[in-house]
């Protein structure tokens, strides 16, 4: 199965501060947190988005010195991966606490802004219930879900 980081991190709201890498599967749209990501966020004073507002090039100081001290060889967003299948489908059981699984076929409407630091998903379900997955701004996120969605996806 081939997966694809959209964003790390992720949020799943404005005062929701734990935060997440954000997936996109052949059937799903996966947000799943990460302890690690948290901390590696907390390291740049609260809030990667807040980062952000410092600017340019202090923002990305901020971000590779922290991507020295959790990892540089984390994968990056953007980046596609063949997985084992069974072995996904452990992963996230493992943890059903801090992951949120959207069908892809029970997802009714998308509405994607983005924003010159940060990226918004609006995610509608047919059954009625609403998901905002929030990320900080990157190029890949957009053309995978734009790759998906189609038309679907409301852009302004």
């Amino acid at each position: 199965m081939n997966v694809s980081l959209l964003s790390d991190p992720c949020t799943t709201g404005w005062m929701n501060w734990g935060y997440g890498e954000l997936w996109l599967t052949p059937d799903h749209l996966v947000r799943i947190g990460r302890r690690g990501l948290t901390l590696r966020s907390a390291a740049l004073g609260g809030a990667m988005g807040g980062a952000m507002v410092a600017g340019g090039i202090l923002a990305l100081k901020a971000v590779e010195a922290a991507d020295r001290k959790f990892g540089e060889n984390r994968l990056k967003p953007g980046a596609s991966m063949d997985v084992d299948a069974d072995q996904w489908e452990r992963q996230i059981a493992a943890h059903p606490q801090r992951t949120l699984m959207l069908p892809l076929k029970h997802i009714a409407n998308v509405d994607l802004r983005l924003g010159l630091s940060t990226s918004r998903l609006n995610v509608a379900m047919t059954d009625g219930k609403r998901h905002k997955l929030l990320w900080m701004f990157n190029e890949h996120a957009a053309p995978l879900l734009a790759g998906r969605f189609g038309p679907q996806l409301g852009q302004p």
